[in-house]
Parts: structure tokens; sequence; C-alpha cells
């Protein structure tokens, strides 16, 4: 007959004791995650509750400005090309260089950026001021030129010939113009309109003129003039402040957003 009083071995009382102290430290657990109100689930770690919203909500970012249109100058001659000499102390590359400075300011002050083909008193070709102009892909190209002839000022777009016939991606040189010709007589139009309305005396032409047949991109010349005999009043500097005022008007009109033109009209 076996005894009531059965012994318990060793191995047998650690096993017990080990399992009344995972039960204290489950209860233990079970009674912090009701305190805190996190419901982890046993194993992991309580994870950090998120800070209370606040009452105030951060201002989007502000939208990245739209960048300016890139007018290019190209004040006619240079260096040893001296261009037409209008008088014995006026000479065309002086004119065409006092006007380029001037407008790149006035364009500046409007909103518009402005680049120079030549800012000093050097020679350049048409191919390397066509090429200068089709490399920054501008909105407008403006080439200056002056006449001693008194008159009104002259506004040309180009008038492409006949050329080579275009290959894929490759443009005839002599006729790169083609695929803007209807924005610049558009852009010559409005500028004739903003010349006009400042009261200052402006024809339209058209002229098969280089480098203009050579620029892929909207693109006009612009022949100054005397308004009278006094070939002097080309540098003068009311004409200079006149003239580069009412073409950089012109100029907004042409390439700035309807919205932005009324402000830049100075």
């Amino acid at each position: 007959m076996r005894s009531n009083n059965t012994k318990h071995s060793p191995s047998r009382l650690y096993r017990l004791a080990l399992n009344a102290i995972l039960l204290l430290l489950t209860l233990g657990w079970l009674s912090a995650q009701t305190t805190s109100g996190t419901a982890s689930s046993p194993g992991q770690a309580a994870l950090p509750q998120a800070p209370p919203a606040s009452s105030q909500v951060q201002s989007p970012a502000a939208p990245i400005a739209a960048s300016k249109p890139l007018v290019i100058i190209d004040p006619a001659h240079g260096g040893t090309e001296s261009g037409a000499v209008l008088n014995p102390a006026v000479l065309e590359k002086d004119v065409t260089l006092a006007l380029a400075l001037r407008l790149r300011g006035d364009l500046n002050a409007r909103g518009i950026m402005a680049e120079l083909v030549r800012d000093a008193d050097v020679a350049l070709s048409v191919d390397d001021r066509a090429a200068k102009a089709n490399s920054e892909h501008p909105a407008l190209y403006i080439c200056l030129h002056a006449t001693s002839q008194a008159g009104p000022m002259r506004i040309y777009s180009s008038m492409i010939g006949e050329g080579q016939e275009n290959n894929g991606p490759f443009v005839d040189w002599d006729t790169a113009q083609s695929a803007s010709l209807a924005a610049s007589r558009s852009t010559q139009q409005q500028m004739v309109a903003a010349l006009q309305k400042r009261g200052i005396s402006i024809r339209a032409l058209q002229a098969p003129l280089r480098p203009l047949n050579n620029v892929t991109t909207a693109a006009i010349g612009i022949e100054l003039a005397p308004t009278k005999a006094d070939v002097a009043e080309l540098m003068s500097a009311d004409y200079q402040e006149n003239a580069s005022a009412a073409l950089a008007n012109g100029v907004a009109a042409a390439v700035l957003p309807a919205a932005a033109t009324s402000g830049a009209l100075q």
C-alpha cells in the first residue's frame, strides 16, 4: 500500500517555483498594461504614445516661384567691326551697346532676366551670336542696330527663304527660325503696340536677316533711328532712356504672363 504523503523530488519543486515566478511576472505585466492603456501583446515592448495633436497647423511650404523668362540682347557689331559710321563721333557699335546695357537694367527691374551677347567692345561673328542665343534657349532674342536715317524706329522679324530639308532633330542653319516664326511675329506686334502707346513712331518689317534666320527661338531685330536730323540724338540720355523703357515694356507684354504684365509696365 502507498502512502498519501508523497514526497516531491527537488526537480519538481524547482519547476513549481519557476512557474510561480512566471505567473507573478505575467500578472505584474498585465497590471501595467491595464494602467497605461497600451494594447501591446505579451513579449513586445510597449510602444511610446504619440504626443497630442497641436491645435496649430504648420503652414505649407511656399510654392517654388516659376523661373523668370530670359531675354538675350545682342548689340550688333563691336571691336574692329564698327557698323555704320553714323557721324564722325558716333559709331553704330557704341549706340547698340549703350542701349543694350540700359535695356538689361530695365528688363531686370520688370522681373525679366536679361543677358548680353557682348557687354564690351568685342567682335563676334553672326554665327557665334546665333549659337550663343540657341544654347541659352531664351524666351526672346533681340538684336539691336542703329541707322543715321531719321524716321521711325524699325522692328524686324525674319523672312525665311528656301533652305535644305531638315533631318530629324537636325535643323537647317539658314531656316532655323522657321519653327518659331509665328512666335516672333506675335512678339513683334505686341512690341509695336507697346512702343506706339508710349508715343514712339515705329514700323514693323520682315527681312531675311542674320542672325535672326539662324535663331531657334522667338527673335526680333530693332533698328534705332534719330527722330530728327541730328544723329547724336541716338547717344543722348533722354533718347536712350525713353527707347529702353518702351522696349522693356514691349518685351514684358510679350514674355510675361498676363497677370504679371500690368505690374511690370512702367
